[in-house]
């Protein structure tokens, strides 16, 4: 299993990418996903609405900056095995076997 950390900072519609590939995209229906709002909750509101009980939401309240964000967000990670992923990328289909070693498939 494999903990994803998307920080998010007033890019909804790139979240929305980001999330329904890490969500779609996925081999293993139990991996963890945290998205990190770092301020502006609201803009990101109805993304993570749509996405709830699939994600966990940590809002930081106000902007704290990105390593912030990082750091709080490490505080949630319950896997062994973990990714940093920014808002705005796109997972390719079937993203976890290139990313896990092959002794914990």
């Amino acid at each position: 299993m494999i903990s994803v950390v998307i920080p998010t900072y007033k890019s909804p519609e790139y979240l929305d990418w980001c999330l329904h590939s890490c969500i779609e995209g996925q081999v293993y229906d139990t991996n963890e996903i945290i998205v990190i709002v770092d301020g502006h909750y609201e803009m990101s509101e109805g993304v993570l609405k749509k996405y709830e009980g699939k994600i966990k939401v940590v809002d930081l309240g106000n902007n704290k900056g990105m390593c912030y964000a990082l750091n709080t967000g490490m505080w949630y990670v319950t896997n062994e095995w973990f990714l940093v992923v920014n808002d705005d990328n796109v997972f390719p289909l079937e993203f976890l076997p290139n990313v896990l070693p092959s002794n914990t498939r």
